[in-house]
């Protein structure tokens, strides 16, 4: 997926960082179009590709006092849309999509040598906030990035219930991002790279 910089950009996210709704409905006019297209590409249902728009736009108008602060405003709705897909091809159980997914669009991503860059000064901040995990949280989340396994092979693996690892899994992500945005000058961005960083087991 690729968004381009609209031609008024700059002048849209002041206005949008300032609750100027207007602004925010052309920042949506202008971007919701190829968002949609590649949710529906991926998620094959309409509604769930409109759901993926809704959430994303969602997300944008709750940290728009933020947007002063990204430098590459495209790069992180991309970052932003493309995790959100593939949050919702988790909650359709649909792990191997999901992993084929996040490898396609690897390569695309670390094109950009500013998020390259970024990617690669935040590894020791989410090993420490790694090492800051429950005991359980931290295996749950060695046996996926490490291994590949899947939440079932992971509860086989802790003798845990397969639930239980979702909830292991699902709170360590949440810790990892609180740790993140209290900790790095590059908060926003670095929390939507979090998947990614996680599930790419040659990262660090």
């Amino acid at each position: 997926m690729i968004l381009r910089p609209l031609h008024n950009e700059a002048y849209l996210l002041e206005q949008v960082s300032q609750s100027h709704e207007p602004a925010f409905r052309k920042l949506y006019d202008g971007y919701s179009p190829g968002i949609y297209a590649v949710a529906l590409q991926h998620l094959k249902l309409p509604q769930l590709a409109e759901d993926v728009v809704q959430v994303v736009f969602l997300r944008l108008w709750e940290t728009r006092s933020e947007l002063g602060s990204i430098r590459n405003f495209s790069s992180w709705l991309f970052i932003l849309a493309r995790n959100t897909i593939i949050n919702s091809l988790r909650k359709q159980g649909s792990h191997d999509a999901y992993v084929k997914y996040l490898k396609e669009r690897m390569e695309t991503v670390t094109e950009s040598p500013e998020l390259f860059i970024l990617k690669k000064e935040q590894v020791a901040l989410v090993q420490q906030g790694i090492a800051r995990l429950s005991i359980q949280q931290r295996t749950a989340i060695t046996l996926q990035r490490e291994e590949g396994l899947s939440y079932e092979e992971i509860g086989q693996r802790m003798g845990i219930a397969t639930n239980t690892v979702r909830v292991h899994l699902y709170k360590a992500m949440e810790s990892l991002r609180n740790y993140i945005l209290a900790n790095s000058p590059n908060s926003t961005v670095v929390a939507c790279l979090l998947p990614l960083i996680l599930l790419d087991p040659n990262f660090f």
